[in-house]
């Protein structure tokens, strides 16, 4: 029974991916029509923040093997924050007059890619979930 339920968990977690992307399409779908009429896009870009982000957090439950919460400080500190922050960037330029003195082509190259959002919720569930094994194992 065993190796039928890791079968199962792959198989529930393949038809949650095309309801995923069935329900963000829709989303999207339903901000750009309202943005249209309104004439504003910061909805827009909140979405797609909201939706990516939520992307990388439903990847990651393919990694997960323990649910147990343990936290993986380097990962933590040094690419969950600074993923999350800047991928915050775009929704606050919405709103606030904000610019950052090292921007440039490549920050928008790398900013409109879409991945930074996708990373920072990948690498926010396995920041808590760690499942590195340690030494002493």
């Amino acid at each position: 029974m065993k190796k039928w339920s890791s079968y199962l968990w792959k198989l529930i977690w393949v038809i949650g991916l095309f309801l995923l992307t069935i329900i963000s399409y829709n989303i999207k779908y339903k901000i750009n029509v309202i943005s249209a009429s309104t004439y504003s896009m910061v909805p827009v870009f909140w979405t797609n923040f909201i939706t990516l982000f939520m992307w990388g957090v439903y990847l990651s439950l393919i990694f997960i093997k323990k649910w147990t919460i343990k936290i993986n400080l380097p990962l933590l500190i040094c690419v969950f924050i600074p993923c999350f922050l800047f991928s915050l960037f775009v929704p606050l330029t919405t709103i606030f007059s904000l610019s950052l003195p090292i921007g440039g082509i490549w920050f928008n190259k790398a900013l409109s890619s879409n991945l930074i959002e996708i990373v920072a919720g990948l690498t926010f569930m396995l920041s808590i979930f760690n499942n590195l094994k340690s030494e002493s194992e």
